[in-house]
């Protein structure tokens, strides 16, 4: 189905990218991260050749994302936290949101880090040496925010995962930046709608019902819908274009990560990583139940990691922190391979 174009607060970014004479812009919107150059066909995403390592526990770890220079941020049952590494190559965990709760999607736009913090509200900080995220913004008429990436258009979208405990009403949202001032949000609104009879996610059709993961390529989204990779492309009004289903399998998928020429996807239901072409070719794929309930996937960032590592994060057993199930880990080439 295609979403109508809208205008508004929306229009600001569109506005503000040509007014700079699209310096610093993405194809007429942000300034945004840069994205791996290793192609699918570099990367081992399969078992025969790659191995699986565990770098620390971590309470319901849920996203991870680098930042241009290589920092890592992973959100958690206790909130955003920073990944460092030591001289004697271990990892260790830095809180850096101190009253977000449990967070979910994380974003990264112009040099701010933004986190979907529980009690359906927004946090933000800029990326200093020891940044402190807090509040920005409540969401409004959400059930569970969670996947989060940025638009072309310099605004933040996020996706409303409809659980049994709402009235379904699934869609994507955008937040509306200030362009004076990254932490201030001007306001929210609806960008493409789903509904509750839709079927994308039993590969049926192309209305989203349970999105979850998002990310973006240049004007291009995508995203997870139980079973579903999708992709839907962001047109020059601001709008939303006909949802395109990628590929299908009976699983559910969590978040998913960007390859120069494919999509790394978190099969969450059957605990593997999963390699697509941008088309939706299978490509690659680890063994079943080699993590424990994988919730996202990048590809890794110099100066902690191989731009060729896989790195994930775990799970683990949903609102269950007791069970040795919750990780960061990697998953590289085996030594000859």
């Amino acid at each position: 189905m295609r979403s109508v174009q809208v205008s508004g607060w929306g229009g600001l970014g569109v506005i503000a990218c040509l007014l700079a004479g699209i310096a610093g812009c993405d194809n007429g919107g942000s300034a945004a991260m840069s994205e791996p150059q290793v192609r699918a066909a570099d990367l081992c995403v399969s078992s025969e050749c790659g191995e699986r390592t565990v770098l620390l526990d971590i309470p319901s770890a849920e996203n991870l994302l680098f930042s241009d220079d290589g920092r890592l941020f992973v959100s958690s049952g206790e909130g955003v936290l920073e990944i460092k590494q030591a001289g004697d190559g271990s990892y260790s965990t830095h809180p850096i949101s101190p009253d977000c709760g449990s967070a979910l999607g994380l974003a990264i736009r112009h040099g701010v880090l933004y986190a979907v913090c529980s009690g359906q509200r927004l946090f933000a900080g800029k990326l200093t040496a020891e940044p402190v995220l807090q509040q920005v913004f409540e969401f409004v008429g959400m059930c569970i925010p969670n996947g989060m990436t940025d638009g072309p258009d310099g605004n933040l979208y996020v996706v409303d995962e409809p659980l049994n405990a709402c009235v379904p009403d699934p869609k994507i949202v955008r937040l509306n930046v200030d362009p004076e001032d990254p932490l201030h949000i001007l306001g929210q609104e609806t960008w493409l709608q789903g509904s509750p009879l839709g079927q994308l996610a039993l590969g049926l059709d192309n209305v989203l019902r349970f999105p979850n993961g998002l990310q973006r390529s240049g004007n291009r989204f995508y995203g997870t819908d139980g079973g579903s990779v999708y992709a839907v492309d962001w047109l020059p009004g601001g709008g939303a274009d006909d949802v395109i289903p990628l590929y299908f399998t009976v699983t559910a998928h969590d978040d998913l990560g960007i390859v120069s020429d494919g999509l790394l996807v978190a099969d969450f239901l059957e605990g593997r990583i999963v390699l697509l072409s941008r088309e939706g070719e299978l490509l690659q794929q680890t063994d079943r139940l080699l993590f424990s309930f994988p919730s996202s996937v990048r590809l890794g960032r110099p100066p902690m990691f191989a731009p060729d590592d896989v790195v994930v994060t775990e799970t683990g057993v949903l609102t269950d922190n007791s069970l040795p199930l919750d990780h960061l880990s990697v998953f590289r080439r085996k030594a000859g391979h």
